[in-house]
């Protein structure tokens, strides 16, 4: 069930010591830009508990006013994206916004040419049966690879910081993938939906997946759709933010949410 939020009444903004916003992030913008926008229009401090790629996409849910430590609590609530993989693409990043390196491959006789070895096309039911197995099941998390360029902190710093001097080091993470549906595939291009526990990277199931398959990998798209009840598709474009970000205007839709309506759904 999908449980409507009412709107906050901007006259009513004075009297409020804290309140939620839900946001809809463009691509290729940060996680401060939207930080920014929002504190701008607001006028009042703005915090927010997800470092977001600048490629995605998503749904972010900020706070406006005095910080507290309960709201630290969205964190670990769980997620939804939707996301295409490009298993003919490689980069650095596991996603479109490489650092340094991009190599594409050729797609002939019936599939994929890798270091001048054909590899065959996957079929769904192939991608299917992979997918199926690492699908959590009770206190059975599967430990999947953390992507090198990330802002999951090792040691007190930031592995993209490691990445970006060509120190970083794989090393693997208890995830949690509660169910996924296949969207479309039409190789070398698959789009799917995952349900997925907080702090799962959907850029380490692609790794996983292509190494599994054989193949390459990278996120072409990436969309965060939902977090614990509340969707992506809720905010509308009723109420808009607005803000020059280098040198070009945005626009942020958003919708004034209630924290226990977010945590405790009926």
């Amino acid at each position: 069930m999908i449980l409507r939020f009412p709107i906050i009444p901007q006259n009513l903004l004075v009297i409020i010591l804290i309140m939620l916003v839900a946001c809809n992030k463009p691509s290729w913008i940060s996680s401060f830009d939207v930080v920014k926008i929002i504190r701008t229009h607001f006028q009042d401090k703005v915090g927010h508990s997800w470092t977001l790629d600048p490629m995605a996409s998503w749904l972010m849910i900020l706070w406006v006013g005095k910080w507290t430590k309960q709201l630290t609590e969205l964190i670990g609530l769980d997620k939804a994206y939707e996301t295409t993989i490009d298993f003919s693409l490689l980069t650095d990043t596991w996603d479109a916004s490489f650092r340094e390196k991009e190599e594409r491959f050729e797609i002939k006789d019936g599939g994929l040419e890798i270091n001048w070895r054909v590899t065959p096309i996957p079929s769904i039911e192939n991608i299917k049966n992979k997918l199926d197995s690492i699908i959590y099941q009770e206190n059975k998390e599967v430990l999947l690879p953390l992507p090198t360029f990330s802002a999951k902190k090792q040691n007190w710093r930031r592995l993209y910081k490691d990445a970006r001097k060509g120190k970083a080091e794989i090393q693997e993470k208890p995830m949690k993938i509660y169910n996924y549906e296949i969207i479309s595939y039409d190789f070398p291009y698959l789009k799917v939906r995952f349900s997925v526990g907080s702090w799962t990277y959907i850029r380490s199931i692609g790794y996983w997946l292509g190494q599994e398959l054989n193949l390459w990998w990278a996120l072409i798209q990436l969309e965060r759709v939902s977090i614990w009840n509340f969707n992506l598709s809720e905010i509308g474009d009723r109420d808009c933010a607005k803000w020059n970000i280098k040198w070009k205007e945005r626009c942020i839709f958003y919708k004034s949410v209630e924290l226990e309506s977010i945590k405790n759904p009926d």
